[in-house]
């Protein structure tokens, strides 16, 4: 029998291979198989039986040397749920095989592993008492296959939702929740185990081992009810019986893959495999995302308001600064210094918040201004500081760097450091308020299981910390400090001239995150650090008005032809020379307004802000409202994606526009 067979390549492409007679009974759609493939063995997938092969009669094709496993550990919505990753976000089918069907899921694994213990609530979890806002909210979801709660910030959403979990798992089902991150959803994360039962609770992150990885896919194969909480790679474990997904904090970017091939959001890819399987999924958020909104506006998705916080509590007061340093700090204005001093005496938190991590936002030539950037992927380089002393450090790719520099353009080997990072606002905090405990919580702080990162919610919840600086991961992880009343955006500048659209998006959903977080005590303050006052309408926080504020951006997308009103590819080109990255550059571009300008506008080419001393990178824009058409421009583009002297990558729907 011949056989077409994928590999997880970068190549979407479909190999011919005769599959020898006596495999033939085990052959089905997805199997992983090993093949020759040149020179090597090659572990790949069955996409079709009894095909025609595309090669001439007289090419010999090569035998399938062994199927490795003896059936498909997925569900029925493998197929359809494979080719919606493949279509939308233009992966190869190899590719996405891979992940869906890892080699850790074999005959081995399940006769290892066998389910063997039993589900069981715990007796003293009371799903109630339950508001009418939450009994509202339960029959909204009961009624419709996805639902949207949404509303301020202790409301009852996540309660509501866990009551539903609760049925879910008393019928004998299976339940998903996804979260952005484990470490600004360790409370949430504890809570649940908790009320379910630590022992019915799978996490599903690359921190877990591997052990425990292989015991729950195990027991999630068997189809015996369980409660996973994982992150966005969860959304395509090989459940049986899933009945309920619940995204938490759905807005959040870090639920769109765009790393690593294969890309896809973890939102989207749960509701196309819930209407597969005819499972519902709950959106979670105080901030919705604007296309989940515009999913709404078009009666995709149901949604109930959760319309007041338990308790009420009193908005915070605004103080916007039009300084984002003072007389005594370089980072801090002299304002929000004073606030942070009384708070401190007042024996009460402050929660202050960058986008920056490090010792600076970047290093700059003293001589020329140019920028310092990663030898190894092209970020900009930010310095750092340890008990070694100082250095540089890739955001990015964690690559370190000594001091000892050159500046490529002017050869001058004087820097200094442009903007401020964490950990140089932190060592300003630290001269200012010498007898504060002052905590930092970002990605570095967060590397080991003894830095401070870990720490960071313990201090907040115990009391033990005056001042906790962070990036906007902190925001989650103060969730249930009752101490916090006075709130700091730094870099509000930074966050709203970034050239990514969805900045104000972002932007707004920090602000009214932050302000639902400060509600918990009177004569709460939000401070804001920000040159440019006319960058963001701050009178919808006053009203806190979130949907006034995503009814006006929406607005704005639709006029400029942005996301949900259109889709949107990124062509990411990187080549060695300058010439060959225009004359590439040129030769796509070109290539793609000849044949489909019809159906789509191509912009740019844009600058990429990750540049390298030995390789150069440019990006095209791509914008479409025909659906139908895009697919087939990402097959097309996807199958004659070959170029010797630049490396060529499709991004659809992307968030990274650095």
């Amino acid at each position: 029998m011949n056989i077409s067979v994928c590999l997880p390549i970068s190549l979407n492409k479909d190999f011919d291979y005769v599959l020898p007679q006596n495999l033939e009974q085990k052959a089905v759609f997805g199997a992983r198989i090993k093949v020759p493939f040149g020179k090597s063995v090659q572990e790949g997938f069955i996409t079709s039986l009894n095909t025609t092969p595309k090669l001439p009669k007289n090419v010999k094709l090569k035998e399938v040397i062994e199927i490795v496993n003896s059936q498909v550990y997925y569900g029925p919505e493998l197929k359809e749920l494979a080719d919606f990753i493949v279509q939308n976000y233009a992966n190869t089918l190899g590719q996405t095989l891979n992940v869906l069907l890892p080699s850790m899921i074999n005959d081995k694994l399940l006769a290892k592993y066998s389910a063997e213990k039993d589900f069981n609530l715990p007796l003293f979890y009371e799903p109630g008492p339950k508001t009418q806002d939450q009994i509202n909210a339960i029959k909204t979801a009961e009624e419709n296959p996805f639902t949207l709660f949404w509303g301020p910030a202790f409301s009852g959403k996540t309660q509501a939702a866990l009551t539903l979990a609760h049925k879910t798992l008393s019928e004998g089902k299976q339940v998903l929740l996804l979260v952005p991150d484990i470490i600004s959803s360790a409370e949430l994360i504890k809570n649940v185990q908790e009320k379910f039962g630590e022992q019915n609770i799978y996490l599903w992150h690359s921190k877990v081992p591997l052990s425990k990885r292989k015991q729950s896919l195990a027991d999630i194969l068997s189809g015996k009810p369980c409660f996973v909480i994982g992150t966005r790679s969860a959304c395509l474990l090989p459940f049986k019986n899933l009945a309920l997904s619940i995204i938490y904090k759905e807005e959040d970017k870090g639920l769109k893959q765009e790393d690593s091939q294969p890309y896809y959001h973890a939102r989207e890819v749960l509701l196309k495999r819930s209407e597969l399987i005819k499972s519902k999924v709950l959106l979670l958020s105080s901030t919705p995302s604007l296309e989940t909104l515009f999913k709404l506006e078009n009666k995709q998705i149901a949604a109930y308001h959760f319309k007041e916080p338990l308790p009420k509590y009193n908005n915070p007061i605004f103080l916007i600064h039009s300084q984002n340093k003072g007389q005594k700090s370089k980072y801090l204005c002299d304002g929000l210094i004073e606030e942070i001093r009384k708070n401190y005496l007042n024996g009460k938190q402050t929660l202050l918040i960058m986008n920056r991590l490090g010792y600076s936002g970047a290093v700059s030539c003293l001589n020329c201004k140019t920028l310092l950037k990663c030898k190894k992927c092209g970020a900009l380089l930010a310095m750092q500081n340890d008990k070694n002393g100082e250095f540089l450090l890739c955001p990015k790719c964690k690559n370190k760097e000594s001091l000892d520099q050159k500046c490529p353009k002017c050869s001058n080997e004087i820097f200094r450091p442009v903007g401020a990072g964490t950990q140089a606002v932190q060592k300003d905090l630290e001269k200012l308020f010498p007898s504060a405990r002052i905590y930092r919580l970002d990605s570095q702080t967060l590397k080991n299981k003894n830095d401070q990162g870990f720490f960071v919610q313990e201090a907040l919840y115990t009391k033990q910390a005056d001042i906790v600086l962070g990036t906007p991961i902190l925001l989650n992880s103060a969730l249930e400090a009752k101490d916090i009343t006075l709130g700091a955006i730094l870099d509000g500048d930074s966050q709203l001239t970034s050239p990514d659209f969805r900045a104000n998006e972002h932007f707004a959903q920090i602000l009214f995150n932050f302000m639902g977080r400060l509600k918990r005590n009177k004569d709460s303050k939000l401070f804001i650090q920000l040159k440019g006052k006319d960058l963001f309408d701050f009178s919808l926080l006053q009203g806190n008005d979130y949907l006034r504020f995503a009814k006006q951006e929406l607005e704005f997308r639709k006029e400029f032809f942005y996301p949900p009103y259109t889709k949107l590819v990124k062509l990411l080109i990187i080549a060695r020379t300058k010439k060959d990255l225009d004359n590439y550059t040129k030769i796509i571009k070109d290539s793609i307004e000849s044949a489909w300008s019809n159906f789509m506008q191509v912009q740019g080419p844009l600058r990429s802000g990750r540049q390298q001393d030995n390789s150069f990178e440019q990006y095209l824009l791509i914008k479409t409202k025909d659906e139908s058409m895009l697919k087939g421009f990402l097959k097309t583009l996807n199958e004659n994606k070959i170029f010797k002297k630049i490396v060529f990558k499709i991004i659809a729907d992307p968030y990274n526009f650095m």
